[in-house]
C-alpha cells in the first residue's frame, strides 16, 4: 500500500455544496442574489472577452512562459520594472510557490487566526507549521502581538489587508509600524486581494509595495474587482531577488493563454474596475444602514463583503441558512473559524437591492 503522508491526511479536502442552480430549483426561487463567494458579480470587462477570443486561437501552442506583456503592465502600473512581478494561476498560487521558495526544515509561519483559510491549507501541505495568535478587537490584525511574537523559527508572517473574511483593514502607521520592528531577514507577505476596494474606501490604506522593502512580498489578484475570478491570474510584488526565486518554483507555463490575455483586457479597460469598486462603496452602504435597521452587529469592511457577527454558532448558521431560503446566499463562517459570524458579498445594484430587501 502506498503511504500518504501524515500533513496530507489531516488535510480536509474541499467539498462543495450543492451548485446554486440545484438550489434555486429545488427551493423554486423566482429571484435570487449570490452573494457568499466575494466574487465581482459584475463579471469581466468586454476588453477582457474581446482579448481571450483572440488568444483563444492560439490554444494548440504553449502560453509565453514568462508572461512579458502582462508583467510589463503590470510593472508599469505600479512605478516598477518587470523583474520587480510574477504572475501566476491566482495569488494563491503565488503564495504556494512561497514555501517551496523561501521556506526551510524547521521554520514556520505566523499568522492570525481568522484569515482566508487557504493559508492554514498551503502551510500543511508543505510541512510548514503555522504559529497563530488570536485577532485584536474589531477582528483586526494584532500588529503588537505579531511582533512580539517573532522568534528564532520565524520565516514568515503573513497579513491579509483587508483580512477576508473580516473586511477590518491595517492602516499605513500599523503596516509601518510591523515592518519597522521586525527583523529584515523575516519576510513579510501582504496579501492585498481587496487593494483596488481599499484604496478608495479609505485614505490611510497603505500600499506596501510602495514601500520597497526588500522583505516585503506584496500579493494582489485580478479574482475581485477586475472580475475574473473564473479564469485564475494573480501576481506578487516585490524585489527581485525574491521575485526571481518564486519564478524559479512556478509551473512553467502558468498562468494559461487566456489567463494572461484576460489579464491584459483587464489592464486595458480601468473603467471597468472603477464601475466596480464604486458600485461596491456605495454597497457596503447599503449594507451598513440595512444592518444597522435590523440590529446586527457588522464590522466595517475595506474589502467587498461585510462581516456580520452573530454571536453564537447555531443563530449563525440558521440565518444563512433563512437567507437562503429567500434566495440569498450569503457565507457562513465555520470553515474560517469564525462559527458565530456570517460574511455578504457585495454584487450588482439589483443583488444589493435584493439583499436589503430581504434582511428581516
Amino acid at each position: 500500500m502506498i503511504s500518504i503522508p501524515q500533513n496530507i491526511q489531516e488535510l480536509v479536502s474541499y467539498k462543495p455544496g450543492k451548485p446554486v442552480a440545484q438550489i434555486i430549483e429545488e427551493l423554486g426561487l423566482t429571484e435570487w442574489a449570490v452573494l457568499w463567494n466575494n466574487e465581482n458579480n459584475l463579471g469581466p470587462s468586454l476588453k477582457v472577452l474581446e482579448r481571450i477570443q483572440e488568444a483563444a486561437i492560439t490554444s494548440h501552442k504553449y502560453p509565453d512562459p514568462a508572461s512579458i506583456q502582462l508583467r510589463t503592465m503590470i510593472a508599469a502600473n505600479n512605478n516598477c520594472e518587470i523583474d520587480n512581478v510574477v504572475v501566476d494561476n491566482g495569488s494563491e498560487s503565488v503564495f504556494d510557490c512561497m514555501f517551496r521558495a523561501f521556506f526551510k526544515a524547521g521554520e514556520e509561519l505566523l499568522t492570525c487566526d481568522g484569515t482566508f483559510v487557504a493559508v492554514y491549507i498551503w502551510a500543511k501541505s508543505n510541512k510548514v507549521p503555522v504559529a497563530r495568535i488570536p485577532l485584536a478587537r474589531g477582528y483586526q490584525f494584532d500588529i503588537d502581538r505579531l511582533i512580539d511574537s517573532v522568534t528564532p523559527q520565524t520565516k514568515a508572517i503573513y497579513v491579509a489587508n483587508p483580512n477576508n473574511p473580516t473586511g477590518a483593514m491595517i492602516t499605513k502607521d500599523q503596516l509601518n509600524q510591523l515592518i519597522d520592528n521586525v527583523s529584515d531577514d523575516v519576510l513579510i507577505i501582504v496579501d492585498e486581494a481587496y487593494y483596488e476596494y481599499a484604496k478608495v474606501i479609505s485614505d490611510d490604506y497603505p500600499d506596501s509595495f510602495e514601500l520597497r522593502r526588500p522583505n516585503v512580498i506584496t500579493l494582489r489578484t485580478f479574482s475581485k474587482a477586475y472580475g475574473i475570478a473564473g479564469i485564475r491570474v494573480g501576481y506578487a510584488l516585490g524585489d527581485s531577488r525574491l521575485i526571481e526565486a518564486l519564478s524559479k518554483v512556478k509551473m512553467t507555463f502558468a498562468p494559461s493563454n487566456l489567463a494572461q490575455a484576460a489579464g491584459i483586457g483587464a489592464l486595458e479597460d480601468e473603467a471597468h474596475m472603477h464601475k466596480s469598486v464604486m458600485l461596491n462603496k456605495t454597497a457596503l452602504q447599503q449594507f451598513y444602514n440595512a444592518l444597522h435597521d435590523a440590529e446586527l452587529e457588522y464590522t466595517p469592511s475595506f474589502g467587498n463583503f461585510v462581516m456580520v457577527d452573530l454571536k453564537e454558532e447555531e443563530l449563525a448558521k440558521a440565518v444563512a441558512e433563512k437567507m437562503m431560503q429567500k434566495g440569498i446566499f450569503i457565507r457562513h463562517l465555520k470553515a474560517f473559524g469564525l462559527p458565530h459570524c456570517v460574511r455578504i458579498s457585495t454584487g450588482t445594484e439589483a443583488e444589493n437591492a435584493l439583499f436589503v430587501s430581504k434582511l428581516v
